[in-house]
């Protein structure tokens, strides 16, 4: 797995103010290109803005499993799966690749990998065999996409809060 990162030592706070107004920015334009992305592909709006007031949504400091969730956390730190194709019911298939919001002190480099087969695994498992009509409809998806977050972070402890679907087209 990757390895957590080292407590910072108070010389390290300088360094800290230097980059605190360039991450703010990075989060606010991460947040409007999320804002944008999620108006698009939702249509242009919610046809009851009742429903829509009520919808729970999460933000990227809001990290369940993770250790000293603050909202001066960096930018999330995401590792990206390979598609994968998976079988469904009656000869059908699915293309789908997630990507894992990883917790703030986990670091990844080129020398210490992220380890990803428990959530290929748990991607397959999960999906195999299931039926085109339950994964097509927004309530399936969620449903699934719900399921397989519950299973991923649990199998990553402390290191990945969040799954994001990436892609998920059907055959």
């Amino acid at each position: 797995m990757a390895k957590k990162k080292a407590p910072e030592t108070p010389e390290g706070e300088d360094d800290k103010k230097k980059k605190g107004g360039k991450g703010k920015i990075l989060v606010v334009a991460g947040a409007v290109v999320l804002g944008a992305g999620g108006y698009m592909l939702g249509g242009g709006g919610a046809a009851d803005p009742a429903a829509d007031a009520a919808a729970t949504t999460t933000t990227l400091y809001q990290k369940p499993g993770c250790k000293d969730p603050s909202p001066d956390s960096s930018p999330v730190t995401v590792v990206d799966l390979p598609s994968m194709s998976i079988n469904l019911a009656d000869n059908h298939y699915l293309r789908v690749s997630i990507s894992l919001g990883l917790c703030d002190d986990i670091v990844v480099t080129e020398d210490l990998p992220f380890i990803t087969a428990p959530a290929k695994d748990i991607l397959v498992e999960t999906l195999s065999g299931g039926s085109m009509e339950t994964l097509s409809s927004p309530a399936g998806r969620e449903a699934i996409k719900e399921r397989l977050n519950d299973e991923i972070v649990a199998a990553y402890p402390g290191e990945v809060f969040e799954i994001y679907l990436v892609e998920f087209v059907m055959q």
